[in-house]
């Protein structure tokens, strides 16, 4: 990993600078890697984080267990096909509660059918993108999100954030 690695919270921990925190929902390492390389080629004010299955994305926005104190993420970037809770899984829980209802999730899935991008759309989902083979594509594809979220678009802010 270079010095401009993301933060991975199943082992490897180190930082990109910044106060963007992105919180990263991927059981593939691989994926995950090329993600983190994506990130840090794109933007050096993003904080990511990872974490590879659903249960620990619920833990780390309800901000519980090893996740406790660590402000709430900016974005979420969610796989769907994950062992245990789904990405759908994640969405619908998310959505359900009140205190984590307003964070932004972007789907990034190898799953281009129609009836994902629907059912993840219906779930609350506030972007959907198709993983691309291409590494040149993905690494574009990162970029874009990253750059309409961070630089385009205007969040909300959590009532658990300082402002």
């Amino acid at each position: 990993m270079t010095d401009a690695a993301a933060v991975s919270l199943n082992g490897n921990e180190s930082l990109l600078s910044s106060e963007f925190q992105i919180l990263l929902v991927d059981d593939s390492n691989a994926d995950a890697s090329i993600f983190q390389l994506a990130v840090a080629e794109a933007s050096a004010r993003v904080k990511l984080y990872w974490v590879a299955s659903g249960e620990e994305a619920l833990e780390f926005v309800h901000s519980r267990g090893r996740f406790e104190g660590l402000l709430p993420p900016k974005i979420m970037v969610l796989d769907l096909n994950m062992p245990g809770p789904t990405g759908f899984d994640v969405l619908k829980a998310v959505r359900a509660d009140a205190k984590t209802r307003h964070l932004p999730i972007i789907v990034f899935s190898t799953s281009s059918a129609q009836k994902d991008v629907n059912l993840a759309y219906e779930l609350g989902a506030n972007a959907y993108f198709a993983k691309p083979m291409s590494l040149e594509t993905y690494i574009s594809k990162v970029r874009i999100i990253i750059q309409h979220w961070l630089d385009l678009a205007l969040l909300p802010v959590s009532s658990s954030a300082p402002v």
